[in-house]
């Protein structure tokens, strides 16, 4: 061979796990192994592939498949490899090199490490051999695989997600105890993510924009992209369970968010999947307004600048025979006057809301607190049941399917309790949620509905509003708990007001006291 000519050859360089990237077998060192070889035996090395501990299966053939097209098609009759197990560790992966090197006599496999290299003159027994070192590399393939199931395996059934946590998590402890706590760094933005998107005034691209204004950025310090929001939001996770292969499983880690929030959050998912649609307008009652007579929502047409709604139950089974046109503008009439029902005339109304909500609500308070004692006892049972069984499973007192069954009954007592704990808690300080409520809409509403844009006059309904009814040109409230209370009260509490008002100011207390206890039963 003429030493100024060299064969070309392609370098694949290969580690399958963090442990050997760590003890002496990273890419760098692979990779200097192979160009070292080819220096010695007059190859040039053309191009090198690398695959990283951390490649997913398909990047690993995705890899695999440009090496191959790339030296089939650039004519480069050498490969250069480690290790068959580097190369390949399938018959698929081992049936494509056999058939590369038997279309050309010039081509070849070269294994550095085992001195071992595969072509089309490869003798019998060195084929045999070949097909053992491929058969070896598949088995401890399989074996490592139903090994990190079985730690998965295990894994779970300690109530601890195998793998990396979604945002808002991070992992804390050392190799084989390793845990999943919450982030506080990112923890605050999933949580306003659920709460903003459990409103269904916000679209994906909108939620994306609203959490990077307040500052919620990537790993890379990036924007979110949707697909990736849209993961997020339909975690079972942050409501503290773990999705594995299809199935839910119970778990240790601190949830993030209440059942209740995330249900809410899929069911807006749900809706907007299974209709999806590009609007260009976003019309104020949008999706917010049912007809009373046939119970369709009530959809959108932009008309010479103006929106105007209907019933969109069109089909001959379903068809509205008392479908109405109503105008975007002739329902805002309606609606103002409900905000000024609900204005209180003085600050003195509100107080006097304010102080008795809390009489009326502290003995609730208390016997609430009496039950929240009462079921973290029964929590705290179960979790030790848990705890006990799993003792046993690992000393061997009892059998698998034993231990798999009450582990099974105790998680779902477990998850009740849970849930109805997080239930109690919500409505320990429900007054003061009503009070802060109140104050909002009572004060804000009717300047908030007049003065804002869309998207705020829409979060303004959700608080306000169930939903509207329409009957044909006439509106109704369907109304949130706080706003009912408002409706229902204030008009009577600000006649008391316009009373007191001809009263002397040393009887006002005496005339509130009098008419009080009607609303208050109430």
């Amino acid at each position: 061979m003429n030493p100024s000519i060299k064969i070309k050859s392609a370098l694949y360089c290969r580690v399958s796990s963090k442990e050997q990237e760590e003890t002496g077998y990273s890419l760098d060192a692979q990779e200097k192994l192979l160009k070292e070889y080819a220096v010695k035996n007059q190859l040039a090395a053309i191009k090198v592939y690398r695959i990283s501990e951390s490649a997913s299966g398909k990047q690993i053939r995705k890899t695999f498949d440009e090496m191959m097209l790339y030296v089939t098609k650039n004519k480069i009759p050498i490969i250069l490899c480690e290790k068959i197990d580097r190369l390949t560790r399938n018959m698929k992966d081992a049936a494509i090199i056999s058939d590369w090197i038997s279309e050309d006599a010039k081509r070849e496999v070269h294994f550095v490490k085992e001195s071992f290299v595969v072509n089309k003159n490869t003798r019998a027994h060195e084929n045999l051999v070949w097909d053992m070192k491929v058969a070896i590399a598949r088995f401890y393939t399989n074996n490592l695989s139903e090994e990190v199931k079985k730690g998965h395996k295990e894994k779970l059934a300690q109530g601890w997600l195998p793998t990396k946590p979604p945002m808002g998590y991070k992992t804390v402890g050392e190799k084989g105890r390793k845990i999943h706590v919450i982030d506080e760094a990112t923890a605050p933005y999933i949580r306003q993510m659920f709460e903003l998107y459990a409103t269904d005034n916000y679209s994906l691209a909108r939620l994306e924009s609203e959490l990077y204004k307040a500052g919620l950025r990537t790993e890379k310090g990036k924007r979110m992209h949707l697909s990736r929001l849209h993961r997020l939001l339909s975690s079972p996770f942050y409501y503290g369970k773990i999705l594995w292969n299809g199935e839910l499983y119970p778990s240790k880690h601190e949830p993030l968010i209440s059942k209740d929030l995330f249900d809410k959050v899929q069911q807006n998912l749900k809706r907007k999947t299974d209709n999806p649609q590009f609007t260009k307008h976003n019309p104020l009652f949008k999706a917010r307004i049912v007809c009373e007579h046939c119970g369709g929502l009530v959809t959108w047409e932009l008309q010479k600048g103006h929106w105007y709604g209907h019933c969109n139950n069109h089909s001959n089974s379903r068809y509205c025979q008392m479908k109405t046109y109503i105008r975007q503008e002739k329902v805002e009439e309606q609606l103002l006057p409900i905000f000024e029902r609900i204005a209180p005339k003085n600050d003195w109304v509100m107080n006097e809301i304010e102080r008795i909500l809390k009489e009326e609500h502290a003995s609730k308070i208390v016997e609430r607190q009496q039950e929240i004692g009462r079921l973290s006892i029964e929590l705290d049972q179960v979790r030790k049941r848990k705890d006990q069984i799993y003792e046993d499973k690992i000393d061997r007192k009892i059998p698998v399917e034993f231990y798999e069954r009450k582990f099974g009954e105790y998680s779902e007592e477990e998850t009740r309790l849970e849930s109805t704990l997080v239930k109690l808690n919500d409505k320990a300080d429900e007054y003061q949620q009503l009070g802060v409520a109140i104050h909002e809409l009572a004060y804000k509403s009717k300047v908030i509905f007049e003065k804002v844009g869309i998207e705020d006059r829409r979060l303004l309904l959700s608080q306000m509003v169930t939903n509207l009814v329409q009957n044909g040109v006439t509106i109704s409230p369907n109304y949130t708990k706080a706003a009912q209370f408002l409706s229902n009260w204030l008009p009577r509490l600000n006649a008391d007001y316009e009373l007191q008002k001809t009263q002397s100011l040393n009887r006002k207390g005496e005339v509130f006291a009098s008419s009080s206890p009607v609303w208050r039963r109430g």
